[in-house]
């Protein structure tokens, strides 16, 4: 969770989100764990059966999927810190492709 948050703050003022989905947890522990880290980006819960989680085969958790401004799947994987180079070279590209 740190380091989501520090993404989230570094990225503030860019076209970047972060979009959480809890499958498996109950409903009032994920509740209980958005307010005990201080989540600041969307998360939802969905249980068990994840229409998102089928929608990106999920097998394992954590689960990260990268997304360009297409919505084209740009990487997965388990780890978070390891799309960091990936969402750099995005948004720069993103940029450029406002301008």
């Amino acid at each position: 969770m740190p380091h989501l948050r520090e993404l989230v703050k570094l990225h503030e003022d860019q076209p970047f989100a972060i979009i959480g989905v809890n499958t498996g947890d109950s409903e009032s522990d994920f509740r209980a764990g958005v307010e005990k880290f201080d989540v600041s980006w969307i998360s939802a819960y969905q249980g068990e059966k994840s229409p998102i989680a089928d929608l990106y085969r999920v097998q394992g958790y954590p689960t990260y999927v990268l997304l360009d401004t297409d919505g084209k799947i740009v990487k997965k994987g388990h780890s978070g810190s390891a799309m960091d180079g990936d969402i750099e070279r995005l948004l720069k590209a993103a940029a450029k492709k406002g301008d």
